[in-house]
């Protein structure tokens, strides 16, 4: 799961870009969610074989959103399915570093 990951999220501001940074350390994911110039720290992340589950707290001066993802990581591509505050998203993150 090491590893930055780009998305892009349609929203009714129009799409969004987010890049997500992940490091695994056994079974346990850490990493920072950077979304419109905010880095936000993800919590309770957990690994199981490819797939990943976190969550966190997106803030900036325009917006709170609290998360829950289930992610799939498949070859270079991370499958998300967020659930927020805000609605259910699915979302294709692509590693990029």
């Amino acid at each position: 799961m090491d590893g930055v990951y780009e998305t892009s999220i349609n929203t009714p501001m129009g799409n969004i870009n987010a890049r997500i940074a992940l490091k695994q350390t056994e079974n346990v994911i850490n990493g920072i969610v950077e979304i419109m110039g905010s880095k936000n720290p993800l919590t309770t992340g957990k690994v199981n074989g490819n797939k990943c589950y976190f969550s966190g707290e997106m803030k900036n001066n325009m917006l709170s959103l609290k998360y829950d993802i289930t992610g799939e990581l498949v070859g270079n591509i991370l499958n998300i399915y967020a659930k927020t505050n805000m609605g259910e998203f699915k979302l294709q993150a692509k590693k990029v570093g």
